[in-house]
């Protein structure tokens, strides 16, 4: 028997979380042991992983990125490695749902118990960013400038499920956003090199973001470093046209933008530059993140890419 603690946010999917957790646990509880927690508010599946999870093999979090990305932070509290610390997996069930394409988790509550009567999962590499307090983790990428405007802007209305449609009805107010954005400088030292001054900078774990829009397509969330991405262009324009090589190829084969890799990085700004890590909002510049390689078993339930 495998021991399964279970974090559910109730309110996901518009309210379908509850019943999607229930469905998981039932089919576990079968052959494990299994404990369900429901969260209240902001910030209780970090605090439920970190006080429950200790002597647990593996914790799941049921809801959206977000939810993912609080218990990513609990399960980061209990050991110094991944060997250490329980396994990390994930029944998504949110708006954005990033980690979906970019660990190929699966959707349906039903085959996820059955997938994860079998998967081993695979360690992975964790950003982790200090602003104001502890170090907060994040498993997909950290925007700082003009990334971090628009997914505020897209964080202010999401009341579902958010594919293409949603973001192209949401264009109008984001890209009025981002004209209205004074886009100060972020200073960038990566590795302790001096970068030019940019107006947004993308620090990627993966090469899949949001929408299906691609950063750097050989990311690997498993090689040791963050892919830097900067870009100089902060006009409505220039987001549109960065926005639009996401999606047909890759960030990276812009002109417009610099990549490189690195695994700590400083982020000072000139102005208010707001920073976001796997689409949440958590404060602004300035900011130190580094990369903790190899730091949690993620159980994806299909082949993560390499």
């Amino acid at each position: 028997m495998t021991s399964y603690l279970l974090i559910a946010n109730p309110m996901a999917g518009k309210g379908a979380g509850a019943a999607r957790a229930r469905i998981l646990a039932g089919i576990l509880s079968r052959n494990h042991t299994v404990q369900l927690v429901e969260t209240r508010a902001r910030g209780d599946a970090t605090e439920i992983a970190g006080s429950r999870g200790a002597g647990v093999e593996r914790v799941i979090a049921i809801g959206g990125d977000g939810t993912l990305n609080e218990v990513l932070a609990g399960v980061m509290t209990l050991g110094p490695s991944a060997e250490l610390r329980p396994a990390l997996g994930y029944l998504p069930g949110g708006t954005a749902n990033v980690a979906t394409s970019a660990f190929r988790f699966e959707t349906n509550p039903a085959q996820a118990a059955k997938a994860l009567a079998t998967t081993e999962g695979r360690v992975v590499d964790v950003g982790m960013v200090e602003l104001d307090g502890p170090a907060r983790p994040f498993l997909l990428w950290c925007g700082a400038g003009v990334d971090a405007v628009v997914i505020d802007q897209l964080n202010a209305t999401r009341t579902g499920p958010m594919g293409l449609l949603g973001l192209a009805a949401n264009a109008p107010r984001v890209l009025s956003a981002v004209a209205d954005y004074d886009a100060p400088s972020v200073r960038v030292t990566a590795d302790g090199a001096e970068l030019p001054p940019v107006s947004s900078v993308f620090l990627a774990n993966v090469g899949q973001i949001a929408f299906g829009g691609v950063v750097h397509s050989d990311a690997s969330p498993a090689d040791g470093v963050l892919d830097v991405v900067t870009m100089e262009d902060a006009s409505p324009l220039g987001v549109l046209l960065a926005g639009a090589t996401m999606l047909v190829s890759s960030l990276t084969v812009s002109e417009r933008v610099r990549h490189r890799t690195a695994t700590c990085l400083v982020l000072n700004a000139d102005g208010p530059v707001p920073i976001h890590i796997d689409g949440e909002p958590i404060g602004h510049l300035p900011a130190t993140v580094r990369l903790e390689p190899l730091a949690v078993r993620l159980l994806s339930t299909g082949s993560i890419p390499s």
